[in-house]
């Protein structure tokens, strides 16, 4: 049996370690580990909290119990301590806000999936983003910026996140690289045919962002609009991590963005 802590602080971020050990290695996980003899999952849930991070911690009720895989996660706030993640079991140990989550190819085990999985669903904001790695290998995306520092963006029309705003882009083909798929794809779904200047942004999930330049003229089919910097989408009103990323990035490199928003 094993016990874990949710533990959220008054600023609402939630508290999560990357995992050390071999097969788990760079995931986040919640802090927790299997019970002693004589403890309680409750017990449990707040030594391992306090071992792993430094963090000492209430754990005030139960939040998830699964019995078949055998582990609970308990809700949890800091009552005192320091961050200072354990050498042996963690690589790292921080606050998450709500809008910059791991998604699920980031988290080590189950526990970590149901319970961040929960959490996120019970706070409005929240930007935790599944990509499943058969949909998104290998895709490539374009920031595409024209001579007034305004982005294009496109929006969704099906699908659970229809009318978000997202960079125009989508998978590579077989045989065909990152940029190739970034220059198809914002093709077909704006018209555009653009130059791409330079690698910009690469995320964890082997998706490319090209920075590239519209053409002198438009075609006369075009879909799409063009964000200047001081309206540029919140998080709320992005279809995916990777386009809040990249907006997040592109905002805090140039002055003059009315975006409000963590830092990518």
């Amino acid at each position: 049996m094993s016990g874990f802590g949710l533990v959220v602080n008054e600023s609402n971020e939630i508290l999560l370690i990357q995992r050390a050990e071999l097969e788990h290695r760079g995931l986040w996980s919640l802090p927790g580990g299997k019970k002693d003899k004589g403890e309680s999952l409750q017990e449990t849930a707040i030594r391992e909290t306090c071992e792993e991070t430094g963090i000492k911690i209430t754990a005030h009720r139960r939040y998830h119990k699964s019995e078949r895989h055998g582990f609970e996660i308990w809700r949890g706030k800091p009552i005192g301590g320091r961050l200072q993640p354990q050498k042996k079991e963690c690589l790292d140990a921080k606050w998450f806000q709500k809008d910059m989550l791991p998604h699920d190819e980031c988290l080590a085990i189950g526990p970590d999936k149901r319970g961040i999985g929960n959490w996120a669903a019970e706070n409005t904001g929240s930007r935790r983003v599944h990509y499943r790695r058969r949909k998104m290998v290998r895709a490539g995306f374009g920031l595409v910026v024209n001579d007034r520092q305004e982005v294009l963006l496109v929006q969704r029309n099906k699908g659970r996140r229809t009318g978000k705003w997202t960079l125009p882009g989508g998978n590579a083909k077989r045989g065909k690289n990152r940029l190739s798929a970034a220059v198809y794809w914002t093709r077909q779904a704006t018209g555009i045919e653009f130059t791409p200047v330079r690698l910009y942004y690469e995320n964890r999930h082997q998706a490319e962002i090209w920075l590239g330049k519209p053409p002198a003229r438009f075609p006369c089919h075009f879909d799409g609009h063009w964000f200047p910097l001081d309206a540029l989408p919140d998080d709320d009103s992005l279809a995916f991590a990777v386009d809040v990323r990249t907006i997040e990035k592109w905002a805090a490199e140039n002055t003059g963005s009315g975006r409000i928003g963590y830092p990518p």
